[in-house]
């Protein structure tokens, strides 16, 4: 089982990627840089973001640094891209 948390202010990823994530996959979901990293700090057991904001990124870089796998999604990006992309990240990772 695999977690998944989701940063975005685009409900349309979340949905879309709840949608074509594997079963078993749990999806948790946030809003901006501080709600990110609270619930990163919260479940130790994400094992990857999928974020379309930048700030997210760099906020999760600096926070924890060398941690969990960061996908970044263009806004442009289908949830279809979005989950090759966390595949990629985790079967690397």
């Amino acid at each position: 089982m695999r977690h998944l948390l989701v940063s975005s202010a685009d409900d349309d990823l979340v949905e879309g990627l709840r949608l074509l994530l594997p079963p078993g996959t749990v999806l948790l979901s946030a809003r901006g840089v501080d709600d990110t990293l609270e619930r990163l700090a919260r479940s130790a057991r994400v094992d990857a973001v999928v974020t379309d904001d930048p700030e997210v990124e760099a906020a999760i870089r600096e926070e924890i640094p060398g941690g969990v796998p960061v996908v970044v999604v263009d806004a442009a990006d289908r949830a279809e891209d979005a989950v090759v992309a966390v595949a990629a990240a985790l079967d690397g990772s």
